[in-house]
């Protein structure tokens, strides 16, 4: 029952990278900005309608406010998710919760195990909206200026720019999280569900036979690193950002691949390859219906071979994720 219960930790909606992988993210893409440039940006941010009771939150001594202002919006679409016990009328009308917007941190296309092409399918499962549209659409409210069909009520442009900001620098990170663009389709699995696995939601695995079962999307969530102490991050990012073998590795992807989209066929193909192991994953299902838990040995343990390379790519889809976050939010102050 133990097992049972820490797999469904977690297991609805899942967190992209946890706050040590945005964080890094964020850092990485910090050390790529100027000084005028990472002042710029915060300068937008210091409007945020959360800047004292989320931005500042937790700042070490070690860390000036700008950076942890930086550094933390980048985490502040997780830190607003409601509770699963409250309810949508409740989100409207709270304070922090009103700002939650569940379906902007993933799009779901669709995966079979076993297939052979890599390449992004032309449509994903739903109509919704998803990351690919609403970076987009923070695109033209911070550079083009467009009205946002999305903004909360009673907040100023000002607060909104800081809003959408922080959006942006989240959002990019999601989309090189590989579960966050992918759903496998296993109509024996899920026949009724139309998101199908729920981007490794609802796939039960264990890291190695000593840890815990997990589901899938939450071990990828940790597969970066679970530590998010200020100097962590500052070593983990300036240790990955030097690393000429991770520079090599994304050199071809940085100057080839430019648009969302192409970031979301990256994400895709690491998925098949490194999350789903090319359909060699086997595949058990996690349901909280289930009338018997599972126990560990019902869970698969992720092969050694498949872990060690999901690691590197994980480190690479950071390091890609904090370079293309500094270009992004140069075209942003220098609109």
């Amino acid at each position: 029952m133990l097992a049972f219960l820490l797999l469904l930790s977690g297991s609805s909606e899942g967190r992209a990278w946890n706050d040590a992988g945005h964080m890094t993210i964020a850092r990485i893409a910090w050390d790529e900005l100027t000084p005028t440039e990472q002042a710029s940006v915060v300068a937008i941010l210091n409007e945020h309608p959360h800047r004292e009771r989320l931005l500042l939150k937790g700042k070490p001594s070690s860390v000036s406010e700008q950076e942890w202002i930086f550094l933390k919006a980048s985490v502040w679409p997780d830190d607003v998710r409601p509770p699963k016990s409250s309810t949508r009328e409740d989100h409207s009308r709270h304070p922090i919760y009103k700002y939650h917007r569940s379906t902007w941190h993933y799009v779901n296309f669709a995966y079979t195990a076993g297939q052979k092409g890599e390449r992004l399918p032309e449509h994903h499962l739903s109509d919704e909206s998803n990351i690919l549209n609403e970076l987009d659409q923070t695109m033209k409210v911070l550079v083009d200026g467009r009205r946002d069909p999305q903004r909360v009520p009673k907040v100023t442009d000002a607060q909104n720019r800081a809003i959408r900001m922080a959006w942006l620098m989240h959002l990019i990170g999601d989309l090189h999280q590989p579960m966050h663009v992918v759903a496998l389709v296993d109509r024996k699995l899920f026949p009724d569900s139309p998101h199908h696995d729920q981007g490794g939601n609802r796939l039960a695995v264990r890291k190695d036979a000593e840890s815990p079962p997990k589901n899938l999307h939450r071990i990828w969530d940790e597969m970066f690193s679970d530590d998010s102490r200020f100097d962590q991050i500052r070593q983990q990012a300036e240790r990955i950002a030097r690393d000429p073998a991770l520079k090599q590795a994304t050199a071809s992807d940085l100057t080839t691949h430019l648009t969302f989209r192409d970031w979301a066929g990256e994400s895709y193909r690491v998925a098949k390859t490194s999350a789903y192991l090319d359909g060699k994953l086997p595949l058990v299902l996690l349901d909280p219906s289930a009338v018997k838990p599972l126990s560990d040995a019902d869970v698969p343990l992720f092969p050694p071979e498949g872990l060690q390379r999901a690691r590197r790519s994980a480190q690479e889809r950071i390091l890609l994720a904090g370079r293309r976050l500094a270009v992004k939010l140069r075209e942003v102050i220098h609109r």
